[in-house]
C-alpha cells in the first residue's frame, strides 16, 4: 500500500492561482449542490445519462460492446443479459451503483 505525507502539503507555500483554482472549484460544488435542491428532477436525470455513457465508454475499453439501445435498457435495469458482453455490462453497472451509494457514507480519514 502506498503512503502519502500530508506534512509536506502543510509546509507547501500555494501561489495565487492555485488558491484562486481551489476557491473556483469551492464555488462550483456550492452551485451543484443549489441545482441538486431546486432541481433533483434534472439531476437525476444526468446522472442516469451519465452512467449510461461512463458504463459504454468502460466497456467499449475491454471490447465488450452491444447497442446503445441495450446498454440503455441494461443499465436501467428494464431487461436481462442476453450473453457473455451484456453480462459484464451489467456487472459494470452493478459495481458502478456500489460505488455511487457508497460515496455519501464512506469514511475518508487523514493518516500522518
Amino acid at each position: 500500500m502506498r503512503n502519502f505525507n500530508y506534512t509536506a502539503i502543510a509546509e507547501q507555500k500555494w501561489d495565487s492561482e492555485i488558491l484562486n483554482l481551489i476557491a473556483a472549484i469551492y464555488k462550483e460544488a456550492g452551485k451543484q449542490e443549489m441545482c441538486l435542491k431546486q432541481r433533483p428532477e434534472e439531476m437525476e436525470k444526468l446522472v442516469e445519462f451519465a452512467k449510461v455513457q461512463s458504463t459504454e465508454a468502460s466497456n467499449a475499453i475491454e471490447g465488450i460492446v452491444t447497442t446503445n439501445t441495450r446498454i440503455r435498457q441494461l443499465v436501467e435495469e428494464k431487461t436481462i443479459p442476453r450473453n457473455r458482453n451484456e453480462q459484464e455490462i451489467a456487472s459494470y453497472r452493478d459495481v458502478l451503483n456500489r460505488v455511487q451509494e457508497a460515496a455519501g457514507s464512506t469514511p475518508v480519514t487523514r493518516t500522518i
